[in-house]
């Protein structure tokens, strides 16, 4: 009989996200910036001992031996942990249904300047963080303003809206989109947040060949991106 969550003898390591995908699992390792890829039998196996594990176990699937190669793998990468630990309380997102038309906002032309020093300020910090940061401390650093800055209009897609039209205009200036998820989706959430705009940083992933990709999301809204494209990856983290 399959061991209940409160008998699994092991949890995912705090800086560890993972997600399903086509059967496989996928995790995220936040303090060394990579992924890790699990097969779809070992992650059925895996799920009778891992809290916190993004699929079911097999009806009849036994308990996984404490030496087993497997568990002994990911403990000594750091993804697991024997310490006890409850189910994390994750943030989730909504399945993307929509993008923003640029073309159908209407703005003034003109741009104030505090925007373009809000924009190169947001382009220079994500840089930054980027190159000199981990993905577990940018997630900390996020979450933390997140929850320093949270206002009644923290969330209005409305507003949102006009401010990424000036984004939209500003970026060109420093960088292309293309090929720079990240550093556009960090960018771009600096930016929102100096008018105390909060939506949510989102990364994906997929497989069938294994790809991963950042975005902006407010609602089922992308900010960032085309929600059609968006709906191939599966979100792993999500801040």
């Amino acid at each position: 009989m399959p061991a209940s969550p409160s008998f699994r003898q092991f949890s995912l390591a705090p800086h560890v996200r993972a997600c399903a995908s086509d059967g496989q699992v996928i995790l995220l390792d936040l303090l060394h910036n990579r992924y890790l890829g699990v097969s779809a039998e070992t992650a059925t196996a895996l799920a009778v001992q891992v809290n916190g594990w993004p699929v079911e176990p097999a009806p009849s699937e036994p308990p996984i031996d404490h030496d087993d190669q497997r568990i002994q793998r990911l403990l000594s990468q750091g993804l697991l942990t024997q310490e006890a630990r409850g189910m994390r309380s994750e943030a989730t997102v909504e399945i993307p249904t929509q993008s923003i038309d640029l073309d159908d906002i209407e703005v003034g032309m003109s741009i104030e300047a505090h925007a373009v020093l809000s924009f190169m300020k947001s382009a220079a910090i994500a840089a930054c963080w980027m190159r000199f940061r981990t993905l577990n401390s940018i997630v900390h650093t996020v979450t933390e303003r997140r929850r320093r800055l949270t206002a009644p209009q923290s969330e209005s897609l409305h507003a949102m809206k006009r401010r990424v039209v000036v984004y939209d205009r500003l970026r060109p200036l420093v960088f292309s989109a293309r090929d720079q998820c990240l550093h556009d989706s960090l960018t771009l959430t600096c930016f929102l947040a100096s008018d105390k705009l909060l939506p949510r940083w989102v990364v994906g992933v997929k497989t069938g060949p294994f790809g991963a990709h950042s975005w902006v999301q407010c609602g089922c809204t992308v900010l960032n991106d085309q929600h059609d494209y968006i709906r191939r990856f599966q979100p792993i983290l999500v801040v």
